[in-house]
């Protein structure tokens, strides 16, 4: 709860929330609920809060707030969370394998974990709406690899140490340079972990 009340003041090169009003509308015209966003100290890349029946507050990780986060990746994760407003959790259907627990080729279904976070048709709208979100999550991989942890249950991507090395050890690339890599590397060679691949893809 803390991260929803205690937001930082913004460093990022641009208006963070005056970026979140141009997706809210053109990519999210529908979308009637009123949301506000910040950045702080969370334990994952991103997240959504409900505060009331139409009420929601965005918060991004604060590796983001620094003036060298490129507009591109901070767009990729409203989107992403915007679209966790538009399509929220629901339970797997008849004959449908959870992928937190099935995720791996041959491997035998196993009891579902309850609601999935990212069902199929999340990421069928996250492809359509987010056409940069390989470059976002590549520049991510590129800043932040080492700090990142993938957490199937959880179906997200958790951050670990990096308050102490904050400003000291971290290289943030240019986006034309990860823009760069993608194109020479193609899709199959973007240097994402496995684990994290499905959240990438």
């Amino acid at each position: 709860m803390d991260a929803i009340s205690q937001g930082e003041l913004e460093l990022v090169r641009f208006d963070t929330t005056e970026l979140l009003r141009e997706i809210e509308r053109t990519l999210f015209p529908k979308l009637s609920s009123d949301v506000s966003c910040h950045y702080g100290h969370i334990p994952n890349l991103g997240c959504v809060h409900k505060v009331s029946e139409n009420r929601y507050v965005i918060v991004l990780h604060s590796l983001f707030n620094h003036p060298d986060t490129p507009e591109v990746v901070v767009r990729h994760l409203l989107i992403h969370e915007l679209l966790h407003i538009e399509i929220p959790p629901r339970e797997l259907r008849e004959g449908e394998l959870d992928p937190r627990v099935s995720r791996k080729k041959g491997a035998e279904p196993q009891e579902p974990l309850g609601p999935i976070v990212h069902p199929a048709e999340f990421w069928v709208r996250e492809r359509a709406l987010s056409p940069e979100r390989l470059l976002a999550m590549k520049w991510i991989f590129e800043a932040f690899g080492g700090r990142l942890k993938y957490r199937e249950r959880e179906e997200g991507i958790w951050v670990r140490k990096w308050r102490s090395e904050y400003g000291r050890g971290i290289v943030r690339p240019t986006i034309e340079a990860v823009r760069s890599l993608v194109r020479d590397e193609g899709r199959n060679g973007l240097g994402i972990p496995d684990e994290m691949a499905e959240v990438c893809a």
